[in-house]
């Protein structure tokens, strides 16, 4: 004869086996999902600073080539990298970005001590990623701007011609990633070439 207890007890075991097995394989699920997020953000991130840093070479190239910095400092989307008017919203991925909103941020981040004098940021230029670079890039969806300010110190002269000018690029991902990369160009005046 046997007993039917001990067919309970066996259930029991195996029900809190698979209830911990169940545990466990969920705990692998999620972090393996979390791991993968972060991946993904990492390489986004990391994307978004390169090209940040990609729009601003490109800014130093094109102003190199100017002889009178005060054309660059001028009016807004002097740059041939520019994909339509100097203002207006641009879908980025699932975020939406205002040029407008975007430069007041610029200039509102670069104002330093009362009684300090800072220049004003004037956008320069501003696209996709994806136009400024090769073929090989043409799923990203990144989106660049960059500004320009007169670093010349020389505050209330508009006549004079600048010879330092800041260059900030921003690059914007499709995740809601944001980069920042900001170099100042000198003019070296021997060689009339940038330093």
């Amino acid at each position: 004869m046997t007993d039917h207890r001990d067919g309970g007890v066996a259930l029991v075991i195996v029900m809190m086996t698979i209830t911990l097995l169940t545990a466990l394989g969920s705990a692998l699920t999620l972090a393996t999902i979390a791991e993968t997020a972060i991946a993904a953000n990492y390489r986004d991130a990391t994307e978004t600073f390169y090209a940040a840093e990609a729009a601003v070479e490109f800014a130093v190239q094109e102003v190199a080539a100017v002889s009178d910095w005060r054309d660059v400092v001028a009016a807004p989307g002097r740059s041939a990298f520019v994909d339509g008017p100097a203002a207006g919203r641009r879908t980025v991925g699932a975020v939406t970005l205002d040029l407008g909103d975007a430069t007041t941020d610029v200039n509102a981040a670069g104002a330093g001590a009362p009684g300090t004098t800072d220049p004003d940021w004037l956008l320069y230029a501003f696209g996709r990623f994806r136009d400024l670079v090769p073929t090989s890039l043409r799923r990203s969806q990144i989106y660049v701007v960059v500004w320009v300010a007169d670093r010349s110190g020389a505050t209330g002269e508009a006549a004079s011609v600048p010879e330092a000018l800041s260059i900030l690029g921003q690059a914007y991902g499709g995740r809601g990633s944001r980069r920042t990369v900001e170099v100042v160009v000198e003019r070296d005046g021997a060689a009339a070439g940038l330093v």
